[in-house]
């Protein structure tokens, strides 16, 4: 969080539902949204929202998305992902196709 404060953020929000902040996102209420632990059935509908409105979902390493692995960067642009998932520490938290 420290990383991603330094790089001229305006602000962070945290509003409590992941999927509404998802839906910010698509919006364009947000420019770009975290999360670790999150399960396939709260990303699952908020990531084709993001993506028909013409937004970049993907993997916090910074590769493709998979709703399975319990984490995602999402992002009004592909170079807003990159910078966000470049500053993060991935965690696994497990996968929920394994549980």
């Amino acid at each position: 969080m420290e990383r991603l404060l330094h790089a001229k953020a305006h602000g962070v929000r945290v509003i409590g539902s992941s999927t509404l902040a998802l839906c910010h996102l698509a919006s364009g209420a947000a420019d770009a949204y975290y999360q670790f632990g999150l399960h396939c059935w709260d990303l699952a509908a908020a990531t084709v929202i993001i993506r028909e409105a013409g937004g970049i979902v993907m993997d916090t390493s910074g590769g493709p998305f998979d709703l399975m692995s319990c984490r995602v960067v999402a992002a009004g642009t592909r170079e807003m992902a990159m910078l966000i998932a470049q500053a993060l520490q991935t965690i696994n938290y497990g996968r929920d196709d394994e549980k």
